[in-house]
């Protein structure tokens, strides 16, 4: 792997909801935890909106995940990438981040489990929070006091997989996302990285995965990811950290495509 170029949400200082509720999350891992956490500064936490890695070609830098799952040699077209940004974060996105119980019906599933144990989750090393359009949650409620559950974790009918749809739109401008390996993969999850563990005991992984998931079943956190929230960020590892580039939406395509 090369470096990494990715368009995220939340890059850089946090404030209000969003600060309060990474705060309190840092708190709970920390304290069943202990010197074995590894926190994210808060300004290195984000949510992977898609990512741009790319590699070069014949002249021309190709999107390297169309060429690893697709065997594609898609020439990325940023100003694309941008125009698709701006369009889709001219209205905020509203995203919520908690307020699932595990012994209620949840609207949706998210890779077959329930949203309470996607919210929060020890994933290898990582600790990784996760939240969900607002729009897909109410859309997903509707179904259900209509009697109309849908039978798996896609919901239909435009805008109420807005993160999916968003990532799927980018294939016309020669982006694959990641988890779209196959044409049915369905993506609707925002996730954001809040640090690691080093090996720390299962117990007391377990337990602070627990902590998390009681508060913030109890107290969601309600945000909204408008276009000044989008950044494009190029990092020599995956965390994003230290930072190589950061840009607001548009980034000039000459700059990104010089980090590659």
């Amino acid at each position: 792997m090369g470096r990494w170029v990715s368009a995220v949400a939340w890059y850089g200082p946090k404030s209000g909801r969003l600060r309060e509720l990474l705060a309190g999350v840092h708190a709970l891992i920390a304290e069943h935890v202990g010197d074995d956490f590894r926190p994210y500064a808060p300004e290195q936490v984000h949510a992977t909106l898609v990512a741009l890695n790319g590699v070069r070609a014949g002249g021309a830098v190709v999107n390297e995940c169309f060429l690893a799952h697709a065997g594609a040699r898609r020439e990325m077209d940023l100003p694309r990438v941008m125009d698709i940004l701006a369009r889709r974060f001219a209205t905020p996105m509203r995203v919520r981040i908690g307020g699932f119980r595990p012994d209620q019906p949840a609207p949706f599933t998210s890779r077959g489990l329930h949203l309470s144990e996607r919210t929060f989750s020890a994933q290898n090393q990582a600790f990784v929070l996760m939240g969900w359009p607002a729009d897909s949650l109410a859309a997903a409620g509707r179904r259900a006091a209509a009697g109309r559950r849908a039978a798996a974790s896609r919901l239909a009918g435009a805008g109420r997989e807005p993160l999916d749809e968003l990532r799927r739109e980018m294939n016309a401008a020669g982006v694959l996302h990641r988890y779209h390996v196959r044409p049915g993969d369905v993506d609707n999850d925002l996730y954001l990285v809040v640090g690691h563990h080093g090996g720390a005991p299962a117990g007391a992984v377990a337990r602070a995965v627990a902590a998390v998931r009681d508060q913030l079943a109890a107290c969601p956190a309600d945000l909204a990811i408008a276009l000044a929230d989008v950044t494009i960020v190029a990092a020599d590892s995956p965390t994003l950290a230290p930072p190589l580039y950061v840009s607001g939406i548009p980034a000039p395509a000459a700059e990104v495509l010089a980090l590659l």
